[in-house]
């Protein structure tokens, strides 16, 4: 008989294999951005929860499975970031004018480009004996649970996790670079996810801490997504003056978009910050 913990591990684990599932119809057409969006959540809240529940299961089992879902979600995100790119880049394109405009349907129709090359990798991996492999050992996994603990206190997780992303932001320096956020918006995801766990057992306090993270993950993920457009450009450059001119101002745009969101999260983090206090020191 499972324990209240690990019931809930597994049951918080069926849910995202069935969403994982439920999307892959629409990954595999490639119509529907969404879809892309929702399975490669789903693969991330499978590595967060078997990496917060380890304790729970047999190691070498967790990380066999968390290495299958990491290249899987890393075949998601090829696509995944593109899909951001073009949805961030192309209304503001079609505001250009002359032979700004010119170059930027140039680098459109390079995206497109890029994305279906993307996406037709994207279901090569999805017809791989890999992924047959993955989504396999996951439904056994989820059926026959490898226990080697009775139980594990999920508060205590959450707690873990939190106390990992504070030590994190206080050795970062004064002006991070977006790398190093990068790795703390890891860290956020990962303390949310603990958290999103623990919530039976932990009350509003929790919830609230859940909501704060949320908001925080959002000003980070902003940041790292104007750090990858911005490398995405100079790879992309095309060295006519229309182009390179529009590349500038692009990338100008990308800084200030770094910017502002390097500010906003020193001024959510105390808040963060306070949530977690509040919901695992007591």
């Amino acid at each position: 008989m499972l324990t209240s913990s690990l019931r809930y591990v597994v049951d918080e684990m069926s849910a995202h294999v069935k969403a994982l599932r439920a999307r892959e119809p629409g990954v595999r057409t490639g119509r529907d951005p969404e879809d892309i969006h929702r399975m490669r959540v789903a693969v991330g809240r499978l590595r967060a929860i078997l990496r917060a529940s380890r304790a729970l299961f047999d190691p070498d089992r967790v990380e066999h499975l968390r290495d299958d879902l990491d290249w899987l979600g890393a075949q998601l995100g090829l696509v995944r970031d593109l899909d951001v790119l073009h949805a961030y880049l192309r209304p503001r394109l079609g505001t250009r004018t002359g032979p700004e405009l010119q170059a930027g349907r140039r680098l459109l129709r390079r995206l497109k480009a890029d994305r279906a090359r993307a996406w037709a990798g994207l279901n090569e991996t999805l017809d791989s004996p890999r992924y047959g492999r993955v989504v396999g050992q996951l439904e056994t996994f989820l059926s026959r649970p490898p226990a080697v603990a009775s139980d594990v206190s999920l508060p205590d997780v959450a707690a873990t996790e939190w106390r990992r992303l504070r030590k994190a932001v206080r050795k970062l320096p004064g002006r991070p670079s977006p790398d190093e956020l990068h790795a703390v918006r890891i860290k956020v995801k990962r303390a949310r996810y603990a958290a999103e766990l623990a919530r039976a057992a932990s009350g509003a306090r929790s919830q609230r801490f859940i909501d704060q993270a949320k908001k925080v993950q959002d000003i980070l993920g902003d940041l790292q997504d104007a750090a990858v457009l911005e490398q995405y450009l100079h790879e992309a450059g095309n060295r006519t003056e229309p182009a390179q001119a529009l590349e500038k101002h692009l990338v100008k745009r990308q800084r200030k978009r770094r910017k502002k969101a390097r500010a906003a999260f020193f001024e959510e983090w105390p808040k963060l910050n306070r949530r977690g206090r509040k919901a695992w020191i007591a």
